[in-house]
């Protein structure tokens, strides 16, 4: 399938690459690692800058309009640099999740500034024993005069030290979805920082009776829910387009390791065993990207198939993420652990994405139940429909 890239997604291409490949390189990166909660200041307003912070906001409200395939391909751009400020965390989940549910007072407030970069917000959804993600929460809001209640806890939040205010979800006592705006001083509010296994910062919360005020609510608790499913699973699909940059990434610093390492009086990349591994590696990498696409292109023609199209890519991408990572750290030998090679933080990146939002088998079963359950394994997902006479 050949797709012709639009003007805007040539110019989030073309700026983002050069922008890492000049300004972002291996030592960047742990500068970044070593920032106070794990941004550098200075890169994250050079997104701003370029416009990147206003990526999936609309033109009206000073963004970009950008939809799935040019948040896919700044991510894949992200994750063959390594990028490890928030961006997905802050921007494709918790800007995006604003822009749907805030009413015009809360953008106001909210919107330019985070497009401007002088303000973060992160969603605070993921909690303990629950791998699904959008499967119920057990944090709860109960109704209190002028407010609400909010009890719970919330695990490895990205994004979360240092941010300005964390969107939390919870469970509303009539069933529905509240997502609440709570500032990280609030009363009752406890974050305990933690790295992740790809070195990136994030927090636990536990929320103990923190009380809100009505303005805080975001959205219509009986519709936020399909929102937020909706956009989680948009996050998901962009969360494989970076896994795809970071495996493109491990293929290429492998095939430039084996060139250079000497074996016997040959170079590594001489012997077909090396070449077959290889080989399979740029086989996976084409198939990830080609599922990234397909997801992306069906969930922006229909957005009721994003979270199939989620399931679809994360078992794709799952797999063959996999496949790669323990590929190219076996072609290195033991200097693929070594932290003075990128492919050793490449491994604990895509290592971590195998482990995100739950196993790759639970996104594998959940595509295939949807196909049963629907018919559509009776017919190609990427060929037209045969017409019928």
């Amino acid at each position: 399938m050949l797709l012709a890239p639009t003007d805007l997604q040539d110019m989030i291409e073309s700026s983002v690459l050069d922008y890492l490949k000049h300004e972002y390189d291996f030592i960047a990166r742990a500068n970044s690692l070593a920032a106070p909660n794990g941004i550098n200041a200075t890169v994250w307003q050079n997104f701003a800058d370029m416009g990147w912070l206003g990526l999936p906001v609309a033109e009206e409200d000073g963004g970009i309009g950008g939809g799935p395939l040019e948040a896919g391909l700044l991510m894949r751009a992200f994750g063959q640099h390594l990028v490890v400020e928030p961006y997905l965390a802050c921007v494709l989940r918790a800007t995006r999740l604003l822009q749907q549910t805030a009413n015009a007072a809360q953008q106001a407030q909210w919107l330019p500034a985070l497009v401007a970069g002088e303000k973060r917000l992160v969603l605070a959804h993921e909690e303990r024993f629950e791998s699904n993600p959008w499967g119920a929460r057990t944090t709860r809001a109960a109704r209190d005069a002028g407010g609400y209640v909010l009890t719970g806890q919330k695990v490895l939040v990205a994004g979360a030290p240092g941010a300005d205010a964390l969107i939390v979800s919870a469970e509303l006592e009539d069933g529905g979805c509240g997502l609440f705006l709570v500032e990280p001083d609030t009363p009752g509010l406890t974050l305990t920082i933690q790295r992740t296994l790809d070195s990136a910062h994030a927090a636990d919360l536990n929320l103990n009776q923190v009380r809100v005020v009505d303005d805080a609510l975001l959205g219509d608790p009986s519709s936020n829910q399909a929102v937020l499913d909706e956009v989680l699973a948009a996050a998901i699909i962009a969360e494989c387009w970076e896994a795809t940059g970071a495996m493109q990434a491990a293929l290429e610093q492998t095939a430039a390791y084996v060139r250079e390492r000497q074996q016997f009086g040959k170079p590594l990349s001489s012997f077909q065993v090396v070449q077959h591994r290889l080989a399979e590696m740029a086989v996976a990498c084409e198939d990830s990207l080609s599922a990234c696409q397909l997801a992306a292109l069906r969930s922006q023609d229909d957005t009721a198939c994003t979270r199939q199209m989620a399931a679809l890519a994360r078992s794709k991408v799952g797999r063959c993420a996999r496949e790669v990572s323990q590929a190219a750290v076996q072609l290195h030998g033991a200097m693929g652990v070594s932290e003075e090679l990128m492919v050793a933080s490449l491994f604990r990146k895509l290592l971590a994405f195998h482990q995100q939002h739950g196993t790759t088998a639970a996104f594998t079963a959940a595509y295939g139940n949807h196909m049963l359950e629907t018919g559509t394994w009776r017919s190609s997902q990427v060929l037209p429909a045969q017409a019928t006479e």
